[in-house]
């Protein structure tokens, strides 16, 4: 099928609506073209700004002074701003060129070890005026001596070099743009800049500043306008297509936060009353309700299913090699349920290292008061991505199987994993080869069988949050305090 059905975005000439077509029919690859294209497009909407290298403020403790001099250093501050734009120039370096943060995923935490007052480290994708993107680690810490801020390059491509996109996967900048859909999941989120009046901002962004730019508010917009344009043709003439790609487009969307604003929904309810008379109505009212679907927070429990459902799938799987695929999907869809509010964008059979190597599962952890929470902040675990491992064995996994999952664990991407087996019979031992892994450094491991999947789905289909804390942390406390 060459043709394509949705009606090109003007904002980038049909750039985003024909990668989103792209990746329906299965091909989620992208253009360097593509690319070039939509650079032109974020100049022109002035997207670029500031982008901090390195920020160090010193505390200056040894100058101390008394309340009443610091309110009357307060109301003079206007006149000292001269001075303050010169410090700040000697305070702050600035990448050379003018950008912009791609993907965020920076965390911190408070009085954490080491006597930090804050510290927050992660990982920034920056996408640059003159056409580069570079993956950084980023490091943060408010202490005695001061504020400081520095990110650190891992990766970096121009998409004005000549490079090659498909050698893009497996590598960091795949978050960046790996693939079509990870693309424009960055896209719709760019921040609008602002002017950084305190260092701090170079690092977090404040709430009253917080707002997307207008490049990502008009691309969501023109998303819609060609959802709801397709809605309208199919409402008068059915095309199954059209509605395969409609389904995959509302999903898609609100998957991303992506919702429709009022005025597409009076525009289809207009629609309806001018042609009424000529559409198939209860067409019409399906297609209302996928929009209905999307356009708004959902219950926790909208799209979960029924713990018995999942467990039955999970019983009815036969162990052994045969059934390896049919294991890994209904692993996927328990642990998809099980932490649907705390790990997002699941993949199934992602390449890493350049395609040498492939995992079975990885989720991103945006979970903020859960078990991934609890030991990526109070344990200080390196862990923006969680690696799972199936092994649909009638034995005991051994020595290979979490050697497999060591090798997956890096300081880039992650040093958590989780190992899922259908059973055990000599616990102890496995416990004892993640115990060997954590002690060589290699990075933390814990294991799940069926029992132990069966047990979080009763947990998670009675909302019980704290009893899957409590269940993981059981697991984790196992690992870490060889008892």
């Amino acid at each position: 099928m060459s043709q394509y059905y949705l009606k090109a975005d003007p904002l980038t000439d049909g750039v985003i609506t024909r990668i989103l077509e792209d990746c329906w029919k299965g091909n989620l690859s992208i253009r360097l073209e593509d690319l070039k294209m939509i650079h032109e497009v974020l100049l022109n909407y002035d997207v670029f700004g500031e982008v901090a290298e390195n920020v160090y403020v010193p505390s200056y403790n040894e100058n101390i002074v008394e309340l009443k001099d610091k309110l009357l250093e307060g109301l003079t501050s206007r006149v000292k701003q001269q001075e303050e734009h010169e410090n700040k120039k000697e305070n702050i370096k600035l990448f050379q060129n003018q950008g912009f943060i791609l993907k965020d995923d920076i965390y911190g935490s408070a009085y954490g070890r080491f006597n930090y007052i804050y510290r927050a480290k992660g990982t920034r994708i920056f996408w640059f005026s003159n056409g580069l993107i570079k993956y950084a680690s980023a490091y943060s810490t408010i202490d005695e001596n001061g504020f400081n801020y520095s990110v650190e390059e891992v990766d970096e491509c121009n998409i004005f070099m000549d490079i090659d996109i498909n050698e893009i996967t497996g590598t960091p900048l795949n978050e960046a743009f790996g693939n079509g859909e990870t693309l424009i999941s960055n896209l719709v989120n760019i921040k609008a800049d602002f002017t950084r009046d305190y260092a701090l901002e170079y690092l977090l962004y404040p709430p009253d500043v917080m707002r997307l730019s207008n490049f990502s508010i008009q691309l969501r917009e023109q998303i819609w306008d060609a959802i709801v344009d397709m809605i309208k043709e199919v409402a008068i003439e059915y095309n199954k297509e059209k509605v395969d790609l409609l389904s995959y487009l509302t999903e898609f969307t609100g998957n991303q936060g992506i919702f429709p604003d009022a005025y597409h929904v009076m525009m289809l309810l207009d629609f309806y009353k001018e042609n009424h008379l000529i559409l198939d109505s209860r067409r019409f009212q399906d297609l209302m309700f996928s929009i209905r679907k999307t356009s708004g927070p959902q219950e926790k429990s909208h799209k979960l299913l029924s713990a018995s459902i999942l467990i039955s799938k999970l019983e009815k799987t036969d162990d052994g090699s045969s059934m390896a695929n049919e294991y890994h999907d209904i692993i996927f869809d328990c642990l998809s349920q099980i932490f649907n509010d705390n790990l997002k964008r699941g993949k199934k059979e992602v390449k890493i290292d350049q395609g040498m190597k492939r995992i079975d599962i990885v989720f991103d952890n945006f979970d903020k008061k859960g078990f991934f929470a609890h030991i990526r902040d109070r344990f200080n675990i390196y862990c923006p991505k969680i690696f799972i491992e199936c092994k649909n064995y009638s034995s005991d996994p051994v020595n290979p199987e979490v050697d497999q999952l060591i090798g997956r664990l890096s300081n880039t991407s992650g040093k958590f994993g989780i190992l899922v087996c259908r059973n055990l019979k000599n616990e102890e031992r496995l416990m004892q080869r993640c115990r060997a892994a954590l002690n060589k450094g290699q990075g933390y491991i814990i294991y799940l069988v069926d029992d132990d999947i069966k047990n979080l789905l009763h947990l998670k289909e009675e909302c019980n949050d704290e009893g899957i804390i409590d269940y993981l942390s059981e697991k984790w406390d196992s690992l870490i305090l060889d008892n």
